[in-house]
């Protein structure tokens, strides 16, 4: 084992912390919500216009009661997960899904709007996959004609619930969408206390909280449920052209924001997250495959240990247009990056093509196969009187070999990790490499895709939900 990937020093990350404080004493957050206006207020921050400059006993009253660590609950108990510090060993970082996805890009590199059933087969596919730990959310935005943005988001949820009992990530766009999210989720878990719903709330970098976002944190937060403070800056656009001047930014964003959530509800679960990268000088467009941006995950990582705080950051995460050569370097770099450095959940975890726009089924299972590489390489050696495997050697000595040893079978399947996709054959020269790997790929997703089995909603539960949902949109759901 070894310690959490470091990129500051002590020293360093004081020194965010303290200009941080700063603006936020001095030059403050625009928070465009009466209602939060007027809390700030009453508790003593100094607010001018939509302005809000906060003093140190807040954003340190604030630190002490977020929790390090929650329970994430699924519908199935099982399958629940601990996000964060808690009292047993945990289950290091949580991988979750891809996230707000406008194309899915077939086999062929094709490029087209995502559809309903895509959705469908998404959540089948995760759930039936040990890298992921939670479900759901705006994986892909299906083009579903005839549907409002509101019945839209609704209809995610409630398929994600229908299809999967994982945890399950929540939607909040706008206060209806969060409305919605939270009302489908409370029948599912009929009153069972603890969070079952985890959000997320961007600020507008640089130093704005939008009114749809106020709204869905106050919604979230008065319900006890988790959610993520997640920036998504561009450094040089939207945030300094430093590295450092963007994580001072954005931390003082995310201590507004977990200021605001403990004020409404104090103990209420919250992650530090951060999803900001660069701007690619050519273009001014976010550069996901930046090795900036790996920089930044530990960084923020390490803030988030520093406030004893559960974290949240990017995953397998790429510029590149098609699942090649380009499309796994990147991925390798920001997931290595993302687990060694600790982070409690990693969303966009599998599967992002063209820098957040696009989804591959296929490069979603070749993210799995990273995630795995990663994790096992985040477990680290183990050295101890038995791993030493000294009568080992001794009783072998020069010249022989393992293979047949007890020693070797009661060790070997926990030391060494199996590949599901990578090829170590001998060379066929028969086969043509250059698409096998992304036949197998295919092949394993649809497979997925055909031996899933739903599991059964509680009793009750479902009439309950599609009653819930005609009486909101006046028909009922599609969900075949």
């Amino acid at each position: 084992m070894f310690p959490g990937l470091e990129v500051l020093s002590q020293q360093e990350i004081q020194d965010i912390h303290t200009a941080s404080v700063e603006i936020l004493n001095s030059v403050g957050i625009e928070f465009r919500h009466a209602e939060v206006l007027e809390l700030l207020r009453k508790e003593g921050a100094r607010v001018e216009g939509t302005r809000v400059c906060f003093p140190r006993e807040l954003i340190n009253q604030a630190l002490k009661t977020a929790p390090e660590g929650f329970r994430l609950e699924a519908r199935n108990p099982e399958r629940s997960v601990w996000i964060g510090v808690n009292g047993n060993d945990g289950q290091g970082s949580i991988f979750a899904p891809p996230a707000g996805c406008v194309y899915i890009q077939d086999f062929e590199g094709a490029r087209r709007r995502a559809q309903r059933q895509d959705y469908l087969n998404l959540v089948r596919i995760i759930e039936q996959s040990p890298h992921f730990g939670v479900n759901g959310g705006g994986i892909v935005m299906p083009d579903i004609p005839g549907l409002s943005d509101r019945e839209n988001f609704a209809w995610l949820t409630l398929a994600a619930h229908w299809y999967s009992d994982k945890p399950q990530m929540g939607l909040t766009v706008t206060g209806d969408i969060s409305r919605n999210s939270l009302a489908i989720s409370e029948i599912v878990f009929r009153g069972r206390p603890g969070c079952h719903l985890l959000g997320t709330i961007n600020p507008d970098s640089p130093l704005i909280y939008s009114e749809n976002m106020l709204e869905s944190l106050i919604l979230y937060a008065r319900a006890g449920q988790g959610l993520i403070i997640a920036p998504c800056s561009l450094a040089m656009a939207t945030s300094p052209s430093t590295l450092a001047g963007t994580l001072v930014q954005n931390n003082a964003e995310i201590l507004a924001g977990i200021v605001l959530i403990q004020l409404i509800n104090p103990g209420s679960p919250v992650l530090y997250g951060n999803t900001s990268s660069i701007a690619d000088m050519r273009t001014v467009s976010i550069a996901l495959g930046a090795p900036e941006l790996s920089l930044l995950v530990g960084a923020a990582n390490q803030l988030a240990r520093f406030y004893k705080l559960p974290s949240r950051s990017g995953g397998a995460l790429s510029d590149a247009k098609y699942p090649d050569f380009q499309a796994g370097m990147e991925s390798m770099l920001s997931l290595l990056i993302t687990v060694t450095s600790e982070t409690s959940l990693v969303m966009q975890s599998a599967g992002i093509l063209d820098s957040f726009l696009t989804l591959s089924p296929e490069k979603l299972l070749l993210d799995e196969e990273i995630g795995g590489m990663a994790r096992r390489f985040r477990r680290g050696i183990s050295v101890n009187q038995d791993t030493l495997a000294i009568a080992e050697i001794k009783a072998h000595g020069p010249g022989a070999h393992f293979l047949e040893s007890d020693y070797t079978l009661s060790h070997f399947r926990q030391e060494f990790r199996n590949t599901q996709l990578s090829d170590r054959q001998t060379y066929n020269p028969e086969r043509d490499y250059s698409r096998q790997l992304l036949e197998q790929a295919r092949e394993a997703w649809q497979k997925r895709v055909e031996d899933y089995v739903r599991p059964p909603l509680p009793a009750g539960v479902e009439p309950e939900l599609l009653e819930y949902y005609r009486k909101t949109f006046g028909h009922e759901p599609q969900l075949a």
